[in-house]
């Protein structure tokens, strides 16, 4: 023990009148505070859902938090579950890669060329507000039911996001530098890689940022309108069939899987873009 500490112990022990003991902390208390916060409204949220679904007027169509607890337990351990997982994130991370790969260099070519960048901008702003579940019925047409209808649905929105955000992340590169890199006879390529993106990568991580919570719900969608494989479908399944335990435990799964797909994004932002504060 410091001295600071034995001396604030001293002055502690002053303030209290003499013949009373000094205030002792509840046990309740304390064994409250050995758990996180965030989960207090967890298990709020899980006694007001448990308390909905014993209602007259809620029978049959909300089930209990504890069969629906009990539904998404067994379902970890049967293995098309873990498939319908598989699908759904090979959709996500197949459709982001190639979106992500054709976006970025066409975002980069438009941010070069001034005439490019204000002649495609109010296109590309339109076709980004395009709802990607408006896709779904036109690509179920052409594709059918199949994963590549579910890639296509996933590619089609993040392209133009991420393409926007990569032209105007080159705009926003420091003129400065760039007559300081053309004084040392720096062609576009270096521009690019001195300038350039590094200048872009802020708005591009930006973009990647909202294109991988895209991905993941664009998958889910494909598979609950379009029929694409994957934990849409299942849970399309369910509902068609009145298996409400069922489809209320794939929405759990569902939120723990995009909780985790959001975890790995906030931690490897700041990793791969450590100059830029996030």
């Amino acid at each position: 023990m410091t001295r600071s500490d034995s001396e604030e112990e001293v002055s502690a022990a002053a303030q209290i009148p003499e013949g009373k003991k000094p205030p002792r902390k509840r046990p309740v208390l304390r064994a409250l505070k050995l758990f996180p916060p965030s989960i207090f409204p967890l298990v709020g949220l899980f006694l007001i859902w448990q308390w909905g679904s014993s209602l007259d007027s809620l029978a049959g169509v909300l089930p209990s938090a504890t069969d629906t607890i009990a539904e998404f337990w067994r379902m970890l351990f049967e293995p098309l579950t873990w498939l319908a997982v598989k699908d759904t994130l090979q959709m996500a991370i197949i459709g982001l890669v190639i979106s992500v790969t054709i976006a970025i260099p066409l975002g980069i070519a438009l941010g070069l060329s001034k005439f490019a960048f204000l002649s495609s901008r109010f296109t590309l702003n339109f076709l980004r507000v395009i709802p990607g579940i408006v896709v779904v019925p036109l690509a179920t047409l052409v594709l059918g039911p199949t994963m590549e209808m579910g890639i296509f649905v996933v590619a089609w929105p993040i392209l133009f996001v991420v393409a926007v955000q990569t032209a105007y992340g080159v705009r926003d590169a420091d003129p400065v530098l760039i007559e300081t890199l053309k004084c040392y006879r720096q062609g576009v390529l270096g521009q690019i890689r001195y300038a350039r993106l590094p200048a872009a990568a802020p708005q591009i991580a930006y973009g990647l940022r909202i294109a991988v919570i895209i991905s993941f719900l664009a998958a889910v969608t494909a598979g609950i309108i379009g029929g694409a494989p994957g934990m849409g479908r299942e849970m399309m399944y369910a509902q068609l069939n009145g298996q409400t335990t069922l489809t209320f435990a794939i929405v759990l799964q569902l939120g723990f899987l995009g909780m985790l797909v959001s975890f790995v994004v906030e931690w490897a932002q700041p990793k791969l873009i450590f100059w830029v504060p996030s």
